[in-house]
């Protein structure tokens, strides 16, 4: 099944996180892996990312978008540049 092999090839950590929101039954899954966000989607879950997280955050009022996206670039997180500046204009 094209599902199983997308899931073998992710890491150990979201192959888990992937089943594990399938036996609980997750409302919401949190991954920021692109092959992981698919084989989840696949999967029928429901899921976000960090920016997902920290939009709603910024909906309710709990942090600047400029402020995350300045802390966000002196870490290691990856994200696209484009898809930073949409986070940053509200346009999400």
């Amino acid at each position: 099944m094209q599902t199983d092999l997308a899931l073998q090839r992710l890491d150990p950590g979201e192959q888990e996180a992937i089943l594990l929101a399938q036996e609980l039954q997750a409302e919401l899954l949190l991954l920021d892996d692109k092959a992981g966000r698919q084989a989840a989607l696949s999967r029928n879950l429901s899921v976000t990312g960090l920016l997902g997280v920290l939009d709603e955050a910024a909906k309710l009022g709990l942090t600047s978008r400029s402020e995350v996206a300045d802390r966000l670039l002196k870490t290691n997180f990856r994200v696209a540049p484009g898809l930073l500046q949409l986070f940053i204009e509200n346009d999400f």
